[in-house]
């Protein structure tokens, strides 16, 4: 082919790790380059990957170019131009390669890594078959690595298999790509690709009796010519006079999927048809329902205010009617009704015509709140969770992108969503630590949020009893306007907190349970009541000492000082790499069998409790315990009252709503203060008002119990007196002296890699590079007062040095301006990435705001 020197170009995001994007060719006969934001498929090396052309880019011609060899999208791309435009802004701003930032906005069946289907051809199978095969025009027989593809697609059948799984075979295939190469051009194999976009919108078919059938029902001669001898369809014709009856007047009520009618009722289609066609029955397509683990609540009504949500919601939803970008921190006390201001102003927005997103921690761990929403908007919310399938995901994204879910419900991620007509971003528990991705493209959706809500024009929401402190200095500079909710729906106020020094009280070393926090819980359930214990270690002990020789049964891999033991599973398991081995039952440095548990997860404190105090009901809800349904089930028995006591991690932390809990117990509230990282005693603070605030929701006054050793710091002192302004008023300060945020900007650099000398030589070579650009931009803020303009901590090992057998090396970038600090991030830019290669190889990476020092 000819190279075409005046063939239009296009900048394509391709979905590898590569910082950059790649220029492609516009084929002759394509009648022009496709937009910003469509998909197109691209050769990248010997593979297919589907990418998204990104806006014209100014630079010279490259020398080798390849052709684009497919436009995916039809009349619309899949990404919009404010899509497009907010991608571009986190691969500036979080130094991401633009493939990996772009991968962020799409479901992962639209952005596989390799678009290609695999499939073994009749040639293929006649040479796999033959003794001594050999390849086309006498070649030499097949290669084992060739054979060995061969037989995957074999296995695979005549709907082949995608490249990206044929990569993983095992045992793994040397070259697996290149050998694919040449069988296709052997003519043994063939490759295709298949677009899930180009899958129609899933919908399933719903059914209810028409008014017709009153008047027929009162013909009961023309009622038995149309049901005819069969007693079934009588009954589902009876069935379906129930559910319209029970429905009510509503025009949107009464239908029943016809899936549901496949279980009671054998050959439903068939028994229906004669009911459609005499019109007794009406037929309808909707959107198919997303959520495997959704429930159907009855229809919620709109509460009656409080004074400060009334409030509240009049200044918000003047913000939507002015459809321009306003943010706001809702600020109230927990339990103070922050979700029913969310749902009468999505309301608000829903009725001009708008869509909605809400960001939540973890949608899989407040069920509860999705079904408050499905109560109130029903068929029109979306809810995006972990539990999703690939599949699942997709309908999601292609019935929001239709405007058939106008709100989307859900983690991080759905910060994405492709809603039309956006009306309104609401960002629920803004400070949860959990809406920054830890890997990958290091972005917090907080920060997303307010920026794609700023290039739309429409407001923003961020809600939390206890707000990031970077978000309550913005309030306090007027930078987000601060709405405050002081007091609960409920006549109960916040519960009493009581400080139990464990210096004074001895906790049980089985159990952590002090004689009063064991008294209170006894009392709680005498009178009544249900009692929650929280302990933020799972498992059963956290520790395994050998007591002849000192050592811990540390995990192979890391540098954490012990794994964790869980009794359920006896294992020991690392919380950090996730390495799992057997309990041993003698030391591993001295052979000695004295080995002794120590530590307590809460596996151990649901055991010591049924001891200490019999015939008590007992829940325990942690990732162990509590995934998928058990986690709804575990909510729901507690909720009913079906257990007395519910023993839980931080997920107990998540907005769940017990109206019978009059008692929480924190067994070790200082567990975090001594990490070496600067938000300690913050997330500590927010930690426990958060718990705190389980306690007291109906119609019984609630009580906390703190037990800790360090009861007079200003995180839990603060906590106990639910004083978020105290706290905020005394921590700040100390922010401000260091530099430290909300008062600077923070970006960490980390080296990380499988040899130690190359990790830690890689980290001072990067050291070597930065110091002069900073001692440049110092130079000239010679004058400034306070903490340095730049400056730079290390390099120094992580505070945990060794994760998954990578010794890990940092830097921390430390900026009392974000403009110095932007400077240098794009000075540092080339310099990181893979570097080296096998047991030297190493990787640099920045984390731009790190919420994370370990």
């Amino acid at each position: 082919m000819s190279e075409r020197p005046d063939a239009p170009l296009v900048s394509v995001a391709v979905p590898v790790a590569t910082d950059r994007a790649f220029t492609y060719r516009v084929p002759a006969d394509w009648p022009g380059p496709p937009a910003a934001g469509r998909r197109v498929l691209v050769p990248f090396g010997s593979r297919v990957l589907v990418g998204v052309v990104r806006p014209p880019e100014a630079g010279p011609r490259p020398e080798k170019l390849r052709d684009l060899l497919a436009d995916l999208d039809d009349a619309r791309a899949t990404l919009t131009d404010e899509l497009v435009q907010l991608c571009e802004w986190i691969a500036d701003y979080y130094v991401a390669p633009p493939g990996e930032a772009y991968r962020l906005a799409l479901p992962g069946l639209l952005s596989n890594a390799d678009a290609r289907t695999a499939r073994i051809t009749e040639a293929g199978t006649t040479a796999l078959l033959a003794a001594g095969p050999l390849l086309s025009g006498g070649a030499p027989p097949l290669s084992t690595p060739a054979r060995r593809v061969l037989e995957t697609l074999v296995e695979a059948g005549p709907s082949g298999l995608s490249v990206a799984r044929l990569t993983r075979i095992r045992p793994r295939v040397p070259g697996v790509l290149a050998r694919l190469a040449e069988l296709e051009a052997a003519g043994l194999c063939a490759t295709e690709w298949h677009d899930a976009e180009t899958s129609p919108l899933r919908t399933e078919t719903h059914v209810r009796r028409t008014d017709l059938l009153w008047g027929v029902s009162a013909d009961e001669g023309r009622l038995r010519e149309i049901i005819g001898r069969s007693k079934r369809r009588r009954a589902l014709l009876d069935y379906l006079e129930g559910q319209r009856e029970s429905a009510g007047a509503d025009d949107d009520e009464g239908w029943v999927p016809l899936a549901e009618l496949r279980g009671p009722f054998a050959r439903a289609r068939e028994l229906l048809a004669p009911l459609v066609a005499a019109d007794l029955v009406a037929e309808r397509e909707r959107p198919l329902r997303l959520d495997p683990f959704a429930t159907a609540p009855p229809p919620d009504r709109p509460q009656a205010p409080t004074e400060d949500q009334a409030e509240a919601l009049r200044a918000l939803c003047a913000d939507v009617d002015a459809e321009a970008y306003r943010s706001s921190l809702l600020h109230g006390i927990t339990g103070s009704g922050k979700t029913e201001v969310y749902l009468q102003l999505i309301a608000h927005v829903r009725a001009r015509g708008g869509g909605a997103i809400v960001l939540v921690p973890e949608i899989a761990l407040t069920p509860q709140l999705a079904d408050r929403f499905r109560a109130r908007f029903g068929e029109e919310v979306a809810v995006l969770h972990s539990g999703l399938t690939p599949r699942q995901r997709l309908d999601a994204w292609q019935q929001i992108r239709a405007g058939e879910r106008p709100i989307a419900i859900g983690a991080r991620s759905a910060v994405f969503a492709p809603v039309p007509r956006l009306g309104v971003i609401v960002v629920d528990e803004e400070h949860d630590a959990s809406f920054k991705q830890e890997d990958g493209v290091r972005y917090h959706a907080r920060d997303v949020a307010l920026v794609r809500a700023k290039a739309l024009g429409v407001p923003v929401v961020l809600g939390s009893a206890t707000p990031a402190l970077e978000t309550f200095a913005l309030a306090q500079a007027d930078r987000h306007r601060w709405l405050r909710l002081r007091t609960r729906p409920t006549p109960r106020p916040l519960p009493q907190v009581e400080l139990v020094s464990l210096a004074v009280h001895r906790a049980d070393p089985t159990s952590l349970l002090t004689a009063r926090m064991r008294d209170e819980v006894e009392l709680a359930v005498r009178q009544g009541g249900q009692a929650i214990l929280f302990l933020n270690r799972r498992g059963f002990t956290t520790d395994l000492l050998c007591t002849d020789c000192g050592s811990r049964q540390q995990c192979p891999d890391c540098s954490a000082p012990s794994m964790t033991y869980h009794l359920s599973r006896h294992r020991l398991m690392c919380h950090l790499c996730g390495h799992i081995e057997a309990a041993p039952q003698q030391c591993r440095s001295c052979g000695s069998a004295n080995l002794e548990h120590g530590g307590v997860g809460t596996e151990r404190v649901e055991l010591g409790l049924a001891k200490a105090l019999p015939g008590l009901r007992v829940l325990r809800l942690d990732r162990d315990a509590a995934r998928g349904r058990r986690l709804l089930e575990t909510l729901d028995r507690f909720r009913r009252g079906q257990a007395d006591v519910l023993v839980g991690t931080q997920m107990l932390s998540k907005g769940h709503d017990f109206p019978g809990v009059t008692l929480v117990g924190v067994l070790q509230g200082d567990h975090g203060l001594a990490l070496p990282d600067l938000r300690a005693g913050e997330r500590t603070f927010q930690l426990l008002t958060q718990v705190a605030g389980r306690a007291g929701r109906g119609e019984r006054p609630g009580r906390v119990l703190v037990q800790a050793w360090d009861v007079e710091h200003p995180a839990i002192t603060f906590a106990s007196h639910h004083d978020y302004l105290g706290f905020a008023r005394d921590e700040l300060p100390r922010r401000e002296a260091l530099g430290n945020p909300p008062a600077g900007y923070l970006a960490l650099v980390r080296v990380q890699g499988p040899e130690a000398v190359a990790v830690e030589a890689r980290a001072n070579a990067l050291a070597r590079g930065l110091r002069p650009r900073i001692a440049h931009v110092r130079s000239a803020h010679a004058s400034a007062d306070g903490p340095p303009v730049l400056a730079m901590l290390g390099p120094m090992p992580s505070p945990i040095e060794r994760i998954n057998r990578r010794t890990r090396w940092q830097l921390l970038l430390r900026a009392r301006e974000r403009a110095p600090l932007r400077w240098l991030l794009g000075e540092l830019r080339g310099w990181l990435g893979p570097e080296g290669s096998g047991a030297t190889e190493t990787l640099a990476i920045v984390d731009v705001d790190p919420q994370s020092m370990l």
